[in-house]
């Protein structure tokens, strides 16, 4: 039996994001993340990247982004959370939040 301080189950950008968080905010406590398959099969994977900003702005705009996912949602997707997530992302994107979490993030081309 293993012993942990904090049990994350799922490793997709949700639960890696929070297990960064607490490895950070307390270092000599144990974290374990815990994932029904193997570490890279998560409903992120197949979000079609899980994370989506807009970072060419002349090829690119957050509304694509956000007609992208209501298409991709099929009637599922409340719109105007779509458009708060993608808001959100935009203002992490500028304040470098995400780039302060030491995260190795690399851009795929469209056709991957």
């Amino acid at each position: 039996m293993r012993e942990t301080d904090f049990l994350v189950i799922g490793s997709g950008i949700a639960g890696l994001t929070f297990a960064l968080k607490c490895a950070k905010e307390f270092p000599d406590r144990k974290v374990l993340v815990i994932t029904k398959a193997t570490a890279d099969e998560t409903n992120t994977k197949y979000a079609q990247g899980g994370i989506a900003v807009v970072s060419d702005t002349i090829q690119d705009s957050l509304e694509q982004h956000v007609q992208d996912t209501l298409i991709a949602g099929d009637g599922l997707c409340d719109e105007k959370m779509v458009r708060l997530k993608y808001r959100d992302w935009e203002t992490d994107r500028k304040s470098t939040r995400l780039n302060s979490s030491h995260l190795k993030l690399s851009r795929m081309p469209s056709s991957a």
